[in-house]
């Protein structure tokens, strides 16, 4: 019986080896399924979060999407429409983010919304309109006045160069009638293209003498020139008074002369007043106001006409 056992034992080892050999197989192969079902639910896992964290961004993108109609419906009175998305070909990312950037700041700088902006749109815009008005008619004034100060200037222009030309004219025949028929005088303007701003320059050749500018006459003969300036304004536009206060005090006794004649040609029209230290005009004038001091202190005027002072010593 024991060798008949033993004979039967050896194809026990031989199968029990297989079934060892048979278990370690299933036993690598069970520690492979195990690692790959490892892995399997750990990509389930990242799956799920994944999952997860896409389920939540997109419950926020639908928050924010619903913020936003919302504030645009306010804003806009109305209902944003959102339609397929075309992007451009040209899109660069990186420049839109850029341009987004600057955007934001721009409505940054512009601060919050002010409520009551339209109402101060409309009160400025009222202003503006009223001072565009008053703007208007200013211009409309400007114009005008623009308009009647030329017409003033052109008619000033002609009827000063008329007065100027009858004055040049007498001006040098009063010039001769105190220099000599030899002597020549002239008024002319330095820039006859604006008569009425335009400075008045004299030139004045007595008998003998070279043509110079009034300015580089002697005294006496600046004193002539000058009255025979102002008596030819009084040929165009006489004047019944006149008072001369010390114009003889340069002239010698030759020329205080001739402007006591052309005193006595214009005092038919023109009562003359002169004021002299000059006992030759004293002596053609027809009477005489001085002032003396009999006592200290008293001024007392005395008169004396030459008419009647001749009668009295019958001359």
């Amino acid at each position: 019986a024991l060798a008949a056992l033993a004979d039967d034992r050896q194809p026990l080892e031989d199968a029990a080896g297989s079934a060892e050999t048979a278990l370690a197989e299933a036993t690598a192969a069970i520690s492979e399924h195990a690692l790959v079902l490892r892995d399997a639910r750990r990509a389930r896992e990242a799956l799920l979060r994944d999952e997860s964290d896409a389920a939540v961004r997109a419950a926020d993108l639908a928050a924010r999407l619903t913020a936003l109609r919302a504030g645009y419906e306010e804003a806009h009175g109305e209902a944003l429409s959102l339609g397929a998305l075309v992007v451009p070909d040209d899109f660069v990312p990186d420049a839109a983010r850029t341009e987004l950037g600057v955007l934001r700041g721009k409505i940054a700088a512009l601060g919050s919304v002010n409520a009551l902006a339209l109402d101060a749109y409309e009160e400025e815009k009222t202003r503006l309109d009223f001072l565009q008005g008053q703007q208007a008619d200013l211009e409309a004034a400007e114009s005008t006045l623009k308009s009647t100060i030329t017409e003033i200037n052109t008619a000033a222009a002609a009827r000063f160069m008329e007065t100027f030309d009858r004055i040049r004219a007498s001006f040098a025949g009063l010039f001769r009638e105190l220099f000599g028929e030899e002597a020549a005088a002239d008024v002319a303007l330095t820039r006859p293209s604006d008569p009425l701003e335009s400075p008045i320059e004299i030139t004045a050749r007595p008998s003998g003498k070279r043509p110079s500018a009034i300015t580089q006459l002697s005294g006496g003969e600046k004193t002539l020139a000058a009255i025979a300036l102002l008596f030819s304004i009084y040929l165009v536009k006489p004047s019944p008074f006149c008072i001369l206060d010390e114009v003889d005090a340069p002239l010698d006794e030759a020329n205080v002369d001739r402007f006591m004649r052309l005193i006595r040609r214009f005092s038919e029209q023109t009562q003359f007043l002169v004021v002299t230290h000059n006992k030759r005009t004293m002596e053609l004038a027809d009477r005489l106001y001085g002032i003396t001091m009999q006592e200290p202190g008293v001024s007392r005027v005395v008169t004396v006409r030459f008419e009647e002072a001749a009668e009295i010593v019958g001359e």
